[in-house]
């Protein structure tokens, strides 16, 4: 009786226990639901904002939420099989790929990039000093923000139908004139010295992925993400069943923008769900990940500007150090952050591209970072 009384007890108090954290974990799941609504809200009080969808991955938990309509009047919420178009974040995730192609010997940092270029490109150099792997890494190549040449002199009169123009030069444009185009730019100094932002000498490390391994860069980003981080709706090229997910833009005045079209997609091309992104977010926070650990380490050694395999590199004290990236799009902005003490990833994604929408997220991000770590 008394063994029997002893095993009863036993029962009851692992059975509370295990109550007891059921309700733990609900309770700080139910508390990180009301978090986003709450932050997500803020921003759809904003006449231009339609939708939001947030992503958290928190000490070893995932969540997503979504809110508003992705369409005006449509009453279309997003959902975790929305597909987003990601732009310039799209940057980190080819920093991965090249990350893993330097560990397996694949790629050099300090290679000559031309020793995996099949054309002659005589121009990649100044007094004789070449541009290597690392300069497109940290963007010191000092390529041209875009090419064609034409489109960087849309950009000097920022207004809604900047979209259009840019998408009429894209849609014309194929990798024969990119190769053309690439052979015409004249370095202005030293490769490695100066920063400058380039979507230029991302593309072209699309193009040496592509030669290193024999494959599209969409199958290559397809099948590394798929494999190491479960990403199964990440890619450029989207398939007719995945297109019917892809969320339409609106730009700075609220009108419906075309998507943009990419040469091979690595620096603003890859398309995405939340869930894949809170995935991503798991994938940088894997410290013993060799690969994630290389993409992470600093490569620019001039100034106080810091950056690994195209992704920046950060610190304050609050967050200490952590990594963020903003992707900005025709009628898409998104922000990322990854911070490593708190074990902790958030990105906030919207179907709508101003000059204040970055702004405006930013706000939302740091929002629930504050109430998160």
């Amino acid at each position: 009786m008394k063994s029997r009384i002893i095993l009863l007890l036993l029962f009851y108090l692992i059975y509370s226990c295990k109550n007891k954290d059921n309700n733990l974990n609900k309770s700080s799941s139910n508390t990180i639901q009301s978090l986003m609504k709450r932050n997500a809200d803020t921003l759809l009080l904003d006449s231009l904002i339609n939708s939001v969808s947030i992503g958290i991955f928190k000490n070893g938990k995932k969540y997503t939420a979504h809110y508003g309509e992705l369409d005006k009047g449509k009453h279309n919420t997003p959902t975790d099989k929305t597909i987003y178009e990601i732009a310039s974040v799209s940057k980190t995730f080819t920093g991965v790929l090249v990350a893993n192609a330097v560990l397996n010997n694949t790629i050099g940092l300090e290679d000559d990039i031309r020793k995996y270029l099949k054309e002659d490109f005589k121009n990649f150099e100044f007094q004789n000093q070449p541009i290597k792997i690392k300069h497109l890494l940290t963007h010191t190549s000092r390529m041209s923000k875009f090419l064609p040449e034409s489109i960087n002199v849309l950009f000097n009169d920022f207004n809604e139908e900047l979209p259009f123009k840019v998408y009429d030069i894209q849609k014309k444009y194929d990798k024969k004139t990119f190769i053309n185009d690439l052979k015409q730019i004249q370095l202005d100094t030293f490769p490695g010295i100066q920063y400058k932002y380039s979507n230029v000498d991302t593309e072209l490390m699309g193009l040496i992925l592509e030669n290193v391994y024999g494959k599209t860069f969409n199958e290559i980003v397809k099948s590394y993400f798929q494999k190491n981080a479960n990403m199964s709706n990440t890619q450029v090229q989207l398939s007719k069943e995945q297109e019917k997910y892809l969320a339409n833009g609106y730009g700075m005045t609220g009108k419906l923008v075309p998507h943009e079209t990419f040469i091979y997609g690595a620096d603003g091309g890859i398309k995405t769900t939340i869930p894949d992104l809170v995935n991503y977010m798991e994938l940088h926070l894997s410290l013993d990940n060799t690969t994630i650990t290389e993409a992470h380490r600093n490569l620019l050694h001039h100034g106080n500007k810091k950056i690994g395999y195209y992704i920046p590199i950060r610190k304050n004290k609050e967050y200490g150090i952590y990594y963020s990236m903003h992707g900005g799009g025709f009628g898409t902005q998104n922000w990322l952050f990854i911070l490593p003490k708190y074990n902790l990833g958030v990105s906030v994604v919207t179907n709508q591209s101003g000059l204040n929408t970055a702004d405006k997220l930013i706000k939302v991000v740091k929002g629930l970072i504050k109430e998160l770590k």
